[in-house]
This record gives structure tokens, sequence and C-alpha cells, in this order.
């Protein structure tokens, strides 16, 4: 190599390491965007970012590899105007930043899984649909909000029902 090419070289290495050093190298996801209660008639996907649905649902960020002491499933099943959507797999978990919720699905068939790390704790149906990112309240569901009605197990139940070891939940709302 030449003088004047080496010189080059060893400029512009120079250049490149201070303009990542003074500019600032992001390392890692970006921030992820804040959570927003949707309010709109289904399909709901599962949150992109969902760190942010778990902090605002009030859970514990884990790990994707975490598995509570006791860990069971309750299944969800959804109606709006009499037909039934789909609960999407991904609610609470961040793949992206390699964490989940205590409260999570893996896939489309509303199978909830409930990993909590004490088995004292007991998350409630409200919770699960913040971590969806769904409006839900004692009224309405999203935008559906006439004749909300929750049944656990063929039972009716509270909006806010806890979500019990191998319960059966259905919500159902018209808009």
């Amino acid at each position: 190599m030449r003088a004047g090419s080496w010189r080059t070289a060893v400029t512009v290495a120079a250049l490149l390491l201070t303009s990542s050093v003074v500019g600032g190298c992001q390392v890692g996801p970006a921030p992820p965007a804040a959570a927003v209660l949707r309010t709109t008639a289904p399909p709901w996907d599962a949150p992109r970012d969902a760190v942010s649905y778990i902090d605002k649902a009030g859970f514990e960020r884990l790990p994707l590899d975490f598995s509570g002491p006791s860990p069971y499933t309750v299944h969800i099943a959804v109606t709006v105007d009499g037909k039934p959507v789909e609960v999407p797999a991904g609610i609470g978990i961040d793949k992206l930043r390699a964490e989940q919720a205590a409260v999570h699905t893996h896939t489309t068939d509303g199978l909830v899984w409930v990993e909590a790390k004490t088995t004292s704790d007991h998350p409630t149906l409200s919770q699960f649909f913040t971590l969806w990112g769904i409006k839900y309240d004692a009224r309405c569901l999203a935008d559906a909000c006439a004749g909300l009605k929750v049944a656990v197990n063929g039972s009716p139940a509270a909006w806010d029902t806890p979500l019990v070891r191998n319960g059966h939940i259905t919500v159902s709302a018209r808009s």
C-alpha cells in the first residue's frame, strides 16, 4: 500500500470511529411505542410493542423462557355482534426484546397461558384485554358498547373476573 493510500485509510477509519462515538450508536431495539387501547371493530392483532402493554396492564416484564411455579391455562372466547373474534398468538409477548407478561398467548385458539411468579397472583380479564390493546370496561369491548356479557364455565361473571385455572371464559358484546 502506498503512503498516501495508507493515510487516507487511517483518516477514513478515524472519521468513522469518531462519528459513531459522537453521533451515538443505538444498540438494541428502538424504544417501544406507547400503549394505546383500540376502540375499533375487530379483528384485532396482538400489539407489536408488547412491553408497553405489559407495563400498562400492570405486569412485570419476564424473560421469554420464564415459567412460574404453577403455570396454568384459561380458554377465552370472544364474540362481537354474534361473530367469533380470533384471539391472536403473541399477546403479551415481545420477541424483539425477549420479554413476556405472566399472561400471554402462543396460538390463535383462545388458549391463554398464566405463568405468574407466585400462586397468589390472580390476573384479571381486564388486564388481558389491556395486554391485547383493546379498550375494555364494565360497559364496552372496544366499540361494542351494548349487551356486554361475561361467563366463566357457563355461569354469568363480573366483567373483570379473574383468570381461573382451566376456566372457559366467554365475552360477548354488540355494537
